[in-house]
């Protein structure tokens, strides 16, 4: 999974429709995902909010979604729409969610074993992000990567990992 630069043609479209409704409530979305699972088509709205998110949030908005999504072209293909929270370890999947996931604790993924890196897989701090590369650091020191080598980035928030410096 490298990161997108952008969303595919159905998730910008329910980006747009549905924008409006989860910021007018006090949330922000964080991403919407369109993505088969078994025969199924799911279309996923994930919101965030300062203090995280409730199911009593996802329900306060989901009638409302729902009717939007509902009045959009691409409904034949969505079999299942899901509300939900971003999470606390939430997936970085596009390069828009870089910048605001500066200074957050990840687990950054890469495609091969890059210099200055221990392991394809390794628990980080995400210290800044160009446009182009991104910095991390850990136990292993500082290291500047192109985002092109990564293959993944998910938010660390786990209580048994020791705060980086």
């Amino acid at each position: 999974m490298a990161l997108a630069k952008g969303f595919n043609a159905v998730e910008s479209a329910a980006e747009a429709a549905v924008r409006d409704i989860v910021e007018s409530h006090g949330f922000s979305l964080w991403d919407v995902v369109f993505v088969k699972e078994g025969a199924g088509w799911y279309l996923r709205v994930l919101i965030d909010k300062k203090g995280g998110v409730s199911i009593d949030d996802c329900e306060s908005i989901d009638g409302l979604i729902n009717e939007v999504i509902d009045q959009q072209d691409f409904i034949d293909r969505v079999d299942y729409l899901e509300i939900g929270s971003a999470g606390l370890e939430r997936t970085v999947r596009r390069v828009a969610q870089l910048e605001p996931s500066v200074g957050k604790k990840i687990k950054l993924k890469t495609y091969k074993l890059c210099d200055g890196l221990p392991e394809k897989t390794v628990k980080c701090k995400l210290d800044g992000f160009d446009g182009e590369m991104i910095t991390v650091s850990g136990d292993f020191g500082s290291v500047c990567l192109a985002v092109s080598e990564v293959s993944g980035i998910n938010y660390d928030d786990f209580d048994d990992y020791e705060e980086l410096d």
